[in-house]
This record gives structure tokens, C-alpha cells and sequence, in this order.
């Protein structure tokens, strides 16, 4: 899971639209209820996605941030057993709000421009892809995402299929109380809170009765925080793809 290895030409599989929700198992720890599988929202790709992502679990890179270890279960959504050989690709902001593998445009806290761009184009920092083992489990060791205005704090996920396939899309947010938590250490502070407070229904123009699941359940451990999440994948006839809201699990 360690090796370091460019994966290149992933981004054929599809567009740069999410095409296919996520679901999450609702006997685990960041679900909501009890009893079986069921979708969450989808939502969309965002700006920032680039066709290159190195396969590694440790996204550090040598960037300044409180650890946030995020531990993925990938399930097929039609059986809810774990599903190995899944591509799960995240990428999010360092605690300065900016993006590897891109420019950056700078921002001031009310969200007008300064002149010029950050070139990160040439870095990879929380910017990973990791292949999901027999249990279904892949693992990310990154830093707390930085906020940047006017969004809510996030994380961006994609899972590809074993197979040829299109990708589910969605986005994670953080709650504002371990943000708040976060951003007040070494490495935050000095940009201070979060003033943007949205939920994740606020966020996305695509929307769903259960939006409550893209929240990450964090919590703090020795030397940073963790959290643990259900992803489901639904695919069928060799292609991921959204099940009419009729066949929906409550």
C-alpha cells in the first residue's frame, strides 16, 4: 500500500461530473441508524481534481497540520461485502488552504483576489489514491484540511471500480467543532476559524435525503485525530451507476 507509483490516464474512465453516489453502511461509526446498506449524496468533483495521483498512503509530504489518519471501508453496495481492488482517490487543502498539483489563485479572508497565483503544480501533498485489500480497506495518513473562502471545510473523494467503470464522486465536510478545535493549534491559528458555516446541503446544487452522511465522524487520538468511514459502490453490468430512488434502502 506503500509504494509510491504515478497513476496516470485514471481519468479516462470518465468525466470530471460525479456519476454515481456513494453509500454508507449504517452499522458503522460515521453512518446514521441501523440495519443496511443505503446510498448517500453524491456530489460534485470540484475544481481541484488533477490525472495524476501518486498510489501512498502517508500524504504528509512534510506539510505543517495536526494528523488526521482517515480509515475507508469499500463495499459492494448490492451484497454490502467488502470490495477489493477499488481505486479510492482523496485530495484536499493544506492548513493554508491551497491545493497540490495546481495554481492557486490567493484569496484574502473576505474571499477578494490578490494579484498573482501559487504554482503548486509540481506537488503532490494531500493529494493520494490507494487501492482497497481484501477486507476492502484503504488508509490515508494526511493533515487536517485548511479552510479556504467561501467553503465549508472538505475533503474530495472519488472511487473507481475494480474494473473499467465510471466513478462515484462526493465530498466529506468536517464539523465546525473539530475545525474550530483544529484550526486553533500551532499550524491554524494564525488564519484563524472557519467563518464559512455551511452544511453539506448548503454546499452541493445536487441533493439528497441524506446528506447527514457526508459529515466525517472525527475524533481526537494521540497526536491528532481519526476518523472511519463506509464507502459503498454500487456497479452493475461492469458499470457504477445510480439506482432509481425506488430501490433506496431506509
Amino acid at each position: 500500500m506503500n509504494r509510491r507509483k504515478v497513476i496516470k490516464g485514471l481519468m479516462a474512465l470518465a468525466g470530471s461530473a460525479s456519476a454515481g453516489p456513494l453509500l454508507a453502511q449504517d452499522a458503522a461509526p460515521s453512518a446514521i441508524g441501523a440495519g443496511s446498506c443505503r446510498l448517500i449524496s453524491q456530489d460534485v468533483t470540484g475544481p481541484f481534481h488533477t490525472e495524476h495521483y501518486l498510489e501512498h498512503s502517508n500524504l504528509m509530504e512534510g506539510q505543517k497540520g495536526v494528523p488526521l489518519t482517515l480509515n475507508f471501508n469499500v463495499r459492494n453496495v448490492m451484497t454490502c461485502k467488502p470490495l477489493p481492488g477499488a481505486k479510492v482517490l482523496i485530495w484536499h487543502a493544506n492548513n493554508e488552504g491551497h491545493y497540490s498539483g495546481v495554481e492557486n489563485i490567493m484569496l484574502n479572508a473576505d474571499g477578494t483576489a490578490q494579484e498573482g497565483v501559487l504554482d503548486l503544480r509540481n506537488e503532490t501533498f494531500c493529494r493520494g489514491m490507494q487501492t482497497s485489500d481484501e477486507q476492502g480497506r484503504v488508509q490515508f495518513v494526511t493533515s487536517f484540511p485548511g479552510w479556504y473562502f467561501p467553503r465549508a471545510t472538505h475533503i474530495h473523494l472519488k472511487v473507481y471500480p475494480p474494473g473499467f467503470g465510471e466513478e462515484a464522486t462526493t465530498q466529506l465536510y468536517l464539523h465546525n467543532e473539530n475545525c474550530d478545535d483544529a484550526y486553533a493549534t500551532q499550524h491554524y491559528r494564525h488564519r484563524g476559524p472557519n467563518p464559512t458555516r455551511r452544511k453539506p446541503g448548503d454546499e452541493s446544487g445536487l441533493f439528497s435525503y441524506d446528506q447527514g452522511d457526508l459529515w466525517l465522524n472525527i475524533k481526537k487520538v494521540r497526536g491528532g485525530y481519526e476518523a472511519t468511514h463506509e464507502l459503498g459502490v454500487i456497479f452493475y453490468g461492469g458499470m457504477f451507476g445510480e439506482l432509481p430512488d425506488y430501490y433506496r434502502k431506509s
